[in-house]
């Protein structure tokens, strides 16, 4: 009895899970069919656009829910659907035969190719962007895929899910195998025409904003549009540039006002800084130096402190040297130093040679002034004694002895020479131009780097455009120059700015990078955003033939192919048809400061040629009212309503050549100049009344008089009473 229990509890379960089967198998039919019909005949359609729009080929058990209800199949149940135990449904679960057409392209993509991003590489070999589907079918059969074209037009379906009849890479992307590949391809391509469209915008609203459009006309940028586009990443690297120029044109401003009041107050750079800003003679000045010789003098009103303090410390140590304040002061001093020290041992010891006692002891005379002291030299005796013991200046001789005459009164005395020796001198104002030595440093920086180019970016570290002498001694370290840095570097730094520039480096090159700076900025705010307008495909590089075809097409008129040898990497520099840029080869252009003489002739140009400013109204031209003209005074004798009788005249002569023509025109244009000139009379007449009462009612009385002065006149004058007077309401009371 037991057993036979057993058996029908056995049974009933088995046809209850045969049951459960049964209605699963009834229930995804019925879910195929709907997927189908949503997909327009097409379940593989179907399936992505409505339960599986990542491409992840599974739908979750409470997802699969949610959509069930928002089908309308309210009868279905997700759990039948999906199984007892599972938690997701599967494509392959649901349509078997469409699961295993998926899985075998899907394994053939990564078995030949490695990713959909390779193999559109190869199925798009024109570079279309698209396919259509006599092209995606082609493409696959030519790349080796094993099915047919029916297979094929079925995925060209499953693919083109916006039916648009034709395919592109982000499109293709969901057959990526591995899932955390697969979202960051999608993502990265839906950035990429995220960022195409921004710059289409950008460019748009550029262009726009340069025209020169007036505010009042149709075409013109919207203030409260402004905004939006300025938020645009492209327009914000603009804007980025514009205030790195105006910082940069602050440091020079900054510069210039500081230097020329040193000279106007000390008479030169040299004294001031023995004098103003270094009078305890530690040769060097921190910036809480600066700024209490600046406030001291009331210079913290017209220049801006922390640009001309970056303007100065160039090497950014912390601190200025009479080097930053007087540079070719500093090298005569340090070369008159080095003289002395060559000769006597120090510079106090020149004071005590036989030759100047001599000079001491005569009288010196300097034009009509005459001195006689043993402590004291005028300077043209101190000059003369010197060459006179062979000493030849280099560098600003006028500066040298300006800062030796402390008191600008004309003479030296020994305690300068004290205060000169106490200075040491940093190694590149001591040492003599050496053409041999720098030759030398430039052969081994391009045997080793390949091109002037990234010689010089391995010298530049910051990406400034600006090599300070710490950095250069460090960038000849490392490539391991035993020779003289120190002449090196003053055979360079000709002007002993303190710094050089790839201008003094290879100055060829320098001016063809920075003629394409200036026409990118110009076409497209920046060299970034050039560069990323060139490249229409996205992958981050560009190819000579892409490079040069962009610039001709922007009418650059410099060489693209010298352009792209110098940025590129040197490892294929002999073939350049293999050879790559990216954008990190040219970006480091936007760094560079412009060049003094571009900047002046930005300075010169009208504001609507400028890229906008943050801080100030991006639209000058849009709130710029027009300047109200002047009131033009006119004589009494002259009536008021000349303009008019005269166009009224010319009007009339018209009129009269018109009725000769055809008499009908004629009575039209008499009737319409009648209806004018009654409708303008009658405004006036309006305008007047309005005006008297809205004022006093007195000047009702005095604008009645106005209008009967002219005729009371004409009548005396008629008379023949020449003498009469002009009554009082003639005259204007405006």
């Amino acid at each position: 009895m037991t057993e036979s229990l057993a058996a029908v509890r056995r049974k009933s379960a088995l046809l209850e899970e045969q049951s459960q089967e049964l209605r699963r198998a009834k229930e995804r039919h019925a879910l195929i069919s709907t997927l189908t019909d949503k997909g327009g005949g097409y379940f593989l359609v179907g399936w992505r656009r409505e339960l599986d729009p990542d491409g992840s080929m599974d739908v979750e058990l409470k997802e699969l829910d949610w959509h069930l209800r928002r089908l309308g199949l309210l009868e279905l149940s997700a759990r039948n659907i999906v199984g007892p135990s599972a938690e997701s449904l599967t494509l392959e679960d649901l349509s078997k035969k469409d699961g295993d057409l998926v899985r075998r392209v899907r394994e053939w993509i990564k078995e030949k190719f490695g990713s959909p991003a390779d193999v559109w590489n190869v199925i798009d070999a024109k570079q279309t962007g698209s396919l259509d589907r006599a092209g995606w079918t082609s493409s696959c059969l030519a790349a080796g895929f094993d099915g047919t074209v029916e297979e094929l037009h079925y995925l060209f379906q499953f693919v083109d899910i916006d039916e648009g009849g034709s395919i592109n890479k982000e499109e293709i992307l969901f057959l990526e195998t591995d899932s955390q590949a697969r979202d960051k391809a999608i993502f990265e391509e839906k950035m990429k025409s995220k960022g195409q469209v921004e710059r289409l915008w950008a460019s748009v609203y550029w262009s726009e904003l340069h025209k020169g459009h007036s505010p009042l006309s149709r075409t013109a940028p919207r203030p409260w549009m402004a905004k939006a586009f300025e938020a645009l990443p492209p327009l914000v690297i603009v804007q980025r540039q514009h205030r790195l120029r105006e910082a940069r044109r602050t440091q020079r401003q900054s510069k210039s006002k500081f230097l020329k009041f040193l000279c106007e107050k000390y008479g030169s750079c040299a004294r001031a800084w023995r004098r103003g800003i270094d009078p305890d003679g530690h040769f060097f000045a921190d910036k809480l130096i600066l700024r209490h010789f600046c406030r001291q003098h009331e210079l913290d009103y017209q220049v801006h402190m922390p640009s001309l303090w970056t303007t100065l410390d160039s090497d950014s140590d912390g601190k200025i040297s009479l080097q930053d304040i007087s540079p070719l002061g500093a090298v005569a001093l340090a070369s008159f130093r080095a003289w002395c020290r060559k000769k006597c041992g120090s510079c106090r010891a020149v004071w005590s040679l036989p030759e100047m006692e001599k000079a001491r002891a005569s009288p010196q005379l300097s034009g009509d002034s005459r001195l006689i002291s043993v402590k004291k030299m005028l300077i043209g005796h101190f000059v003369e004694s010197l060459k006179a013991l062979g000493w030849i200046c280099s560098g600003d001789q006028a500066e040298m002895l300006s800062a030796l005459d402390f008191f600008n009164a004309g003479f030296v005395s020994q305690a300068d020479l004290y205060w000169l020796d106490t200075w040491e001198p940093p190694l590149f104002l001591i040492s003599e131009p050496s053409e041999e030595a720098w030759n030398e440093v430039k052969h081994i920086l391009l045997d080793r780097y390949g091109s002037p180019l990234h010689a010089w970016r391995e010298l530049d570290l910051d990406g400034q455009n600006e090599v300070s002498w710490t950095e250069f001694v460090a960038g000849c370290r490392r490539v391991r120059f035993k020779g003289d840095v120190g002449a090196a570097w003053r055979f360079i730094d000709n002007d002993a700015s303190g710094y050089i520039s790839m201008e003094e480096f290879s100055p060829d090159i320098y001016n063809v990078l920075m003629s394409f700076k200036q026409w990118a900025s110009r076409l497209y705010g920046s060299v970034g955003n050039a560069f990323k307008n060139f490249d229409k495909e996205g992958n981050g590089t560009l190819t000579l033939h892409i490079l040069r075809r962009c610039c001709q097409k922007g009418k650059w008129s410099g060489d693209a192919q010298e352009l792209f040898q110098c940025v590129g990497p040197t490892s294929s520099r002999q073939d350049p048809s293999k050879k790559l840029i990216t954008v990190e080869d040219v970006a480091f252009l936007d760094l560079w400061p412009d060049r003094e003489k571009d900047d002046k002739v930005e300075d010169e140009e009208s504001p609507s040629c400028r890229s906008p400013s943050p801080k100030s109204d991006a639209h000058p031209r849009l709130f710029k009212k027009p300047a109200p003209q002047a009131p033009t005074s006119t004589a009494r004798s002259t009536p008021k309503l000349a303009r008019p009788e005269t166009t009224s005249s010319l009007r009339k002569e018209h009129s009269a050549e018109l009725a000769a023509s055809s008499p009908q025109k004629a009575a039209q244009i008499q009737r319409t100049y009648c209806c004018r000139s009654l409708q303008r009379r009658g405004h006036q007449h309006r305008h007047q009344k309005h005006a008297a009462k809205s004022k006093l009612p007195w000047l009702d009385k005095l604008h009645r008089l106005c209008r009967e002065a002219p005729i009371a006149f004409e009548a005396t004058k008629d008379r023949g009473d020449v003498s009469a007077e002009v009554p009082i309401g003639h005259f204007d009371t405006t």
